[in-house]
C-alpha cells in the first residue's frame, strides 16, 4: 500500500503545482475577488494533503511487509464468504418462484447473518421474520407490487 500512495502522491503533488501556477495566465480583476483566487486555494490544500499522503506512504512502506500476510488471509476469507453468498443468492432466486416470497426469505435472511457471523439465534430468527414481514406489507400492501406466491404447479 505505501508504493501506490508514494506514486499517487507525487502524481498529486505534480497536477497542484501545475494548477497553481497556470492559474497567474487568469486575467486580472480589480473589482473584486480575482478568478484566480479559488483554483489557487484548491490547488493549495491538494498540495497540503498530498504532502500528508507521500509522509503515510513512506511510513507504510515499512509496516507493509508485516501486514502482508494479514491482509492475505482476510482477503481469502473475503472472498470465500462472497462466493457462498453468491450462491445462497443464486438458490434464493430459483426457489422463490416456486416457493413464494413469504417462504423464501426468511432463510435467506438468516443465512446472510450467519455467514456474516451473527451468533445471538434469537436475533436471526426476529430479523428474519420481521424484515420478510415490513418488506410484504411495503411492497405488496403499501407500493401494490406483486410478490412471488407458492406456485404447486
Amino acid at each position: 500500500m505505501g508504493k501506490k500512495e508514494i506514486l499517487l502522491s507525487i502524481f498529486f503533488i505534480i497536477i497542484s503545482m501545475t494548477i497553481y501556477v497556470l492559474t497567474y495566465q487568469f486575467p486580472k480583476q480589480t473589482v473584486a475577488l480575482s478568478p484566480k483566487v479559488f483554483p489557487q486555494f484548491v490547488s493549495a490544500c491538494l498540495f497540503i494533503l498530498s504532502l500528508v499522503l507521500l509522509i503515510q506512504g513512506i511510513t507504510g512502506v515499512k509496516k507493509e511487509s508485516e501486514q502482508k500476510k494479514v491482509k492475505l488471509a482476510l482477503n481469502n476469507i473475503f472472498l470465500l464468504k462472497m462466493l457462498t453468498m453468491i450462491i445462497l443468492a443464486f438458490f434464493y432466486t430459483r426457489i422463490l418462484m416456486i416457493v413464494g416470497f413469504v417462504v423464501a426469505t426468511p432463510p435467506f435472511i438468516a443465512g446472510s447473518m450467519l455467514l456474516f457471523n451473527e451468533k445471538k439465534w434469537f436475533l436471526i430468527v426476529t430479523v428474519s421474520i420481521v424484515a420478510t414481514a415490513v418488506l410484504y406489507i411495503l411492497f405488496r400492501i403499501v407500493f401494490k407490487i406483486p410478490l412471488p406466491r407458492f406456485n404447486l404447479f
